[in-house]
């Protein structure tokens, strides 16, 4: 196996790794934490929650689509929490700590599913 083939299988065992540390993060935040830490809601989990659990079968299969997926639904969970960081001063650890799930998963799929460089033609 060459060095970015390695890499690139690294970077999708990190992915998976944070992304299931995500969704149970997600579930403790919003379901079992106490007021204020928390919001205790089912409604409220199951409409983040449910999305995550999307791209779970291909993240676990260190499939690159499924990485790419949970990217797109990293986006929003990372906008769930810069909002709840920004408007519930209470809630801000919580929602720190699910940005930086969501940063690291980015970090994961972009080390995941780089590709080759390109070979540039010789100009001779």
């Amino acid at each position: 196996m060459d060095p970015l083939e390695a890499q690139r299988l690294r970077g999708r065992r990190w992915g998976r790794i944070i992304w299931l540390a995500l969704i149970v993060w997600q579930t403790v935040w919003l379901l079992a934490l106490p007021e204020p830490l928390g919001k205790r809601s089912l409604g409220w989990t199951l409409a983040t929650v449910l999305p995550l659990l999307l791209p779970l079968r291909s993240l676990l299969r260190l499939e690159a689509r499924g990485m790419i997926w949970g990217g797109y639904l990293a986006l929003f969970a990372a906008m769930f929490g810069f909002m709840e960081a920004w408007a519930a001063p209470a809630q801000r650890p919580a929602a720190v700590l699910q940005l930086l799930l969501c940063l690291a998963f980015l970090y994961a799929l972009f080390v995941g599913t780089r590709k080759p460089r390109r070979q540039r033609p010789d100009r001779n």
